[in-house]
C-alpha cells in the first residue's frame, strides 16, 4: 500500500474499523495488542503502545521515548514526595518572582494573573501543571524541589532507572531539539502510572490528590478519552511537541490510568518523529484506546 503524507480522518477511521474486526475474540490479550500495532504500521510514526493491567505488561518495543509534558508527572512526583518528606500540605503556599513567569510559553497560570511576583498554593501550582499542562508552573516547581537533577535523582530512586528527565520547560521552550532530551521506554511510564494508582510513593491522601487532578486534565481531549464513555475513570496526562524544520513532530503522547468500578488498566501511547499531521497523531492515539478498551469490555 502507498504511504501518503496526510491521511483523512474519515480514511483513518475506515482504517481502525477494519483493524477492530481483524481482532478475533479469541485471541490472548498479546496476541491481540500485537495486532493492534500491526494496524499502525502504514503511518509515518514511531508508535509506541504500552498496556498493563493485573495479569499482563505489554510493548511493542524498547524504544526510549520523548515525554514532552508527560514528564510534568514525573515532576509532580518529586513535587508531592518532598511534601511528603517534610510534613507540608498542598495547601503550602509558594512564592513566586515574576521573573520566573515566561511570556513565551503556554501558560493558562499566566493568563489568569499577569507577569508580577505571586504567592500561590502547591496545589494549584500542581493543577496548572498536570491538569492545564503549564509550563511555567511547571519550571516553579522544578525549583521548588532543588531543579531538574533532583527531579532526575528522585526518579531514579524509585526504580526507573532508565527513565531520563534532563531539561527544563523553559530549555524546550528555546531550543526545539532538547525535546528530545526527557525520555523513557514504555514500561517505565506504565510502572509510575501503577505508582501512582496504587498509592506507594507517598501519603494516600496526596495519590489521591495527583489522581484527582489527574482526572481533571484539561489537554487531549481528542486522544486517549476521545471514544470512551464518559462515566469511566480516565486519569491522564498528555505531552506534544514543536514540529522541526522538515515538518517532523517530535511527539504526541498520552498515558492514562483507566478505570470502572474496581477493574482498571494502565495505556500508554507515544507517538515520535511523525509526518502525520497533529489530527492524525491523535486519531491514532484515539483508536488505539478504543480498540483496547471494547477488549476489556469482553473480558
Amino acid at each position: 500500500m502507498k504511504r501518503i503524507l496526510r491521511i483523512s480522518l474519515l480514511s483513518i477511521t475506515l482504517l481502525f474499523a477494519c483493524g477492530l474486526l481483524l481482532l478475533e475474540t479469541d485471541l490472548s490479550p498479546k496476541k491481540i495488542l500485537e495486532k493492534i500495532n500491526e494496524n499502525t504500521k502504514e503511518y509515518k510514526a514511531n508508535i509506541g503502545i504500552g498496556y498493563a493491567d493485573n495479569q499482563i505488561t505489554y510493548q511493542n518495543n524498547q524504544k526510549k521515548y520523548p515525554l514532552l509534558s508527560v514528564f510534568k508527572l514525573h515532576v509532580a512526583v518529586a513535587v508531592l514526595n518532598k511534601i511528603n518528606q517534610e510534613n507540608l500540605t498542598t495547601d503550602s503556599h509558594i512564592k513566586i518572582n515574576k521573573t520566573d513567569i515566561k511570556e513565551k510559553t503556554y501558560s493558562p497560570m499566566r493568563e489568569k494573573y499577569g507577569i508580577k511576583d505571586l504567592e500561590l498554593s502547591i496545589y494549584e501550582l500542581l493543577y496548572y501543571m498536570v491538569a492545564e499542562s503549564d509550563n511555567n508552573a511547571c519550571d516553579i516547581l522544578i525549583n521548588w524541589v532543588g531543579g531538574i537533577d533532583s527531579v532526575a535523582k528522585y526518579i531514579h530512586s524509585i526504580g526507573l532507572s532508565a527513565t531520563e528527565i534532563k531539561v527544563t520547560e523553559d530549555t524546550m521552550n528555546r531550543e526545539d531539539i532538547t525535546q528530545y532530551q526527557n525520555k523513557a521506554p514504555l514500561n517505565e511510564i506504565l510502572k509510575l502510572l501503577k505508582m501512582i494508582d496504587n498509592k506507594h510513593l507517598f501519603a494516600e491522601e496526596l495519590h489521591k490528590e495527583l489522581l484527582s487532578i489527574m482526572q481533571s486534565t484539561q489537554t487531549g481531549t481528542n486522544k486517549i478519552k476521545k471514544y470512551l464513555p464518559q462515566d469511566l475513570r480516565v486519569a491522564h496526562k498528555t505531552g506534544s511537541s514543536s514540529r522541526l524544520q522538515d515538518g517532523k513532530k517530535i511527539a504526541d503522547n498520552d498515558v492514562a490510568i483507566i478505570g470502572q468500578g474496581d477493574k482498571r488498566y494502565y495505556l500508554v501511547v507515544m507517538v515520535s518523529d511523525s509526518y502525520e499531521s497533529d489530527e492524525t497523531n491523535a486519531e491514532i492515539i484515539a483508536k488505539i484506546s478504543q480498540q483496547i478498551y471494547t477488549k476489556e469490555l469482553e473480558k
